[in-house]
């Protein structure tokens, strides 16, 4: 990986430290930890958690975002950045596993950055995000509308419950 990616690592800071703002600050969970005024990085990037339960989670950013307890990796020429993504993902249950220490598990930089990954031409990659990203859409599309569906039936059976338990009054 070392041959195909830039690092870096993110930048210290705690919320007590920060304005808020509307820039994620990636911590070391699934979800940004809180929101600030400022960012470390700008455009497309992969972001992998360093420390805690989730070290090792693999997260793709293409806004301006603050960085803190994680490695930011940017991908060189010969590589798209969303094809790493998408591989790395695809491991993620080994990157887990790589965790090390006991209260505060944490992945590190030199054994990620010695994983094999590997580079199919330029073509190639782009054939595999283009499928990747509309089965993404797609799962994202039900994913958000399954929620609305479901509430839409749920009235839906309230209308036609209501209406099959209502009855007329006998005079």
């Amino acid at each position: 990986m070392s041959k195909i990616v830039v690092v870096q690592r993110g930048t210290y800071i705690t919320k007590k430290d920060t304005k808020h703002g509307d820039i994620p600050v990636i911590l070391g969970g699934q979800e940004p930890a809180y929101y600030c005024d400022t960012h470390n990085h700008d455009g497309e990037a992969i972001v992998m958690s360093r420390s805690g339960a989730y070290a090792g989670y693999v997260s793709f950013w293409n806004r301006p975002i603050f960085v803190t307890d994680g490695f930011i990796f940017e991908t060189r020429d010969g590589i798209r950045i969303k094809y790493l993504y998408y591989y790395l993902k695809n491991t993620q249950e080994f990157l887990h596993k790589m965790k090390r220490g006991g209260g505060v598990p944490h992945v590190r930089g030199n054994e990620v950055m010695d994983l094999k990954i590997p580079v199919p031409s330029l073509d190639e990659q782009e054939r595999i995000i283009t499928i990747l990203d509309s089965f993404d859409a797609l799962f994202t599309d039900i994913s958000n509308g399954l929620p609305a569906e479901i509430a839409a039936r749920q009235k839906q059976f309230e209308y036609y419950r209501n209406k099959l338990l209502t009855f007329r009054e006998i005079s």
